[in-house]
């Protein structure tokens, strides 16, 4: 593990990818913009002794280390501090983000990105936001949806798996006479996941799916929040991922079956 700083301020940076070289140019690239930049590592476990140090606020994460790991390393990641984590990788690896969206990924750089793109993705994550290609959280979703019909066909040739809902209950519960929308887990989308996925939308996240709920598109939403269209795009990409819609029909549908109410003004 390379050391480059042990300094526990405010912004700290863990780098980690299996090439130790690339892993210290993004350093010093970090480093030349004012990040403080705490360790470069190579592995798994390097990183999560790291993270574990140093308790950094952000982890770049090349794709290649989290493939490695026996294991999902966001989720240990997750268990060991309290970083958001930016993965470093190609935008066709689908799977990979899917997986890596459901243990809470914030943002996805992929390997074409200039510096000044890897810069963008580095502040955007620390103020919060979410940062990820369009086409990746695209196929991430389409990943995610089609190993949930997948699973789904598997246990509807066997027995009905306990306490799953059937279209007709879910249809039932909802009242409307129609089935809901479906998003996530294999189980299908109950009323407890859609409730568990909205819980987890921060405050900006619940007023915008909110404006969603009215029929608003992207440029009436920044008009009424007062934030950019680009924002929103942003707000909006983070609730399709945590929802796991595939469109922002499908997220207000989501949201209008778990009763969710007005925006506050």
């Amino acid at each position: 593990m390379t050391t480059w700083g042990r300094e526990m301020a405010d912004g700290t940076i863990v780098v980690c990818d299996a090439l130790r070289a690339v892993g210290e140019s993004l350093a010093a690239y970090l480093a030349r913009d004012g990040l403080t930049v705490a360790a470069v590592v190579a592995a798994a476990e390097e990183l999560l002794d790291a993270v574990a140090e140093y308790q950094p606020t952000l982890v770049l994460l090349d794709v290649a280390v989290a493939r490695r790991y026996p294991g999902r390393l966001l989720a240990a990641l997750n268990r060991t501090g309290s970083a958001s984590v930016l993965m470093l990788g190609p935008v066709t690896a689908t799977a990979d983000a899917a997986e890596a969206l459901r243990d809470g990924l914030q943002g996805w750089v992929p390997h074409r990105a200039s510096g000044d793109e890897l810069l963008e993705a580095v502040h955007a994550v620390r103020r919060g936001e979410f940062h990820m290609p369009p086409e990746l959280v695209v196929g991430a979703l389409r990943s995610t949806a089609m190993r949930s019909t997948t699973m789904r066909g598997t246990s509807m040739r066997g027995t009905p798996m306990h306490g799953t809902a059937t279209s007709t209950d879910s249809a039932r519960r909802d009242g409307s006479g129609a089935t809901p929308a479906r998003f996530g887990d294999a189980d299908g989308a109950t009323a407890d996941a859609r409730i568990a996925a909205l819980a987890a939308l921060g405050d900006r996240e619940r007023t915008v799916l909110a404006c969603l709920v009215e029929g608003m598109d992207r440029r009436g939403i920044a008009v009424r929040l007062r934030i950019s269209e680009n924002t929103v795009k942003t707000h909006i990409g983070r609730i399709l991922a945590k929802l796991g819609a595939h469109s922002m029909l499908e997220a207000a549908a989501i949201a209008r079956a778990a009763g969710l109410g007005d925006p506050a003004p």
